[in-house]
Order: C-alpha cells, then structure tokens, then sequence
C-alpha cells in the first residue's frame, strides 16, 4: 500500500507535464495519500500566493479524484514521525518535505510513489516511480 509523493498531487493538474504518468499511477493498488503529502501541497500553493478560496478549490478536487480512485488518505503525524523526520534529514540530507514524506513512507509501508530520486538514498526505503 504505497503513499504517493507530493508531486503526484501537482501532476494530477492537466497542465503538468507529468499527468499522463499520473493517471497511469491512480490504477497502482492500495494508493494512499499521507497527510504530509497534502500538508506540503497547500504550503507550496500558499507559497505561490494563491488565495484560500484557491487552495480550498484544489483540496476539494484532489478529494474527489481521491473518492473516485479509492486512494486512502492516512493520518501519519505524531511525535515520532517528527523525530524520524529529523533523522531522515541529518542523515540522508533530504529536504525538510522529502523527509517527512519518506517518514510518512516508512510509517506506512515503507514503499513511496514518486520520481524524486532523493528517496533513494533512504536504504529502507523503496522508491516506486510514478506511471
């Protein structure tokens, strides 16, 4: 039951030179979406200064496509995956949203959906590209 990556999210837009890859990864059974994942999404559309009505409009489509496709979200946050976070980055040098992504990953299944090499350098972690 591999958690997808950030980067899915975005590519789910029409737009996104990754969509095919996209719509190719929503038929991977058991796709779960880690809370991390949609946390890092809003903050990177507020960071592009979109406005709350904008991003509630993108969490609300991302819903949907969730419902239509059976991807499960998954509540992944508590101290420990902080901490583990922390380690990911000390030790690994991913960024702070890599990080918690593969803490996310790990806490799951240890099995993440994405095309960011960056999760490869996490040895029990296993990295699934997208499509």
């Amino acid at each position: 039951m591999p958690v997808i990556d950030t980067e899915f999210l975005f590519a789910l837009n029409p737009n996104d030179r990754r969509h095919e890859k996209a719509l190719k990864t929503l038929s991977v059974k058991g796709l779960k979406v880690p809370d991390t994942a949609l946390f890092e999404f809003q903050v990177v559309l507020r960071a592009r200064d979109r406005k709350p009505d904008e991003v509630a409009s993108a969490m609300k489509a991302l819903k949907y496509v969730f419902e239509s496709n059976r991807i499960k979200e998954v509540s992944t946050i508590n101290a420990d995956l902080f901490v583990k976070q922390a380690e990911i980055e000390e030790k690994y040098g991913l960024s702070y949203f890599d990080s918690l992504i593969a803490a996310s990953a790990l806490a799951v299944d240890g099995v993440v959906v994405s095309d960011d090499a960056a999760f490869d350098k996490v040895p029990e972690l296993k990295r699934v590209p997208l499509g």
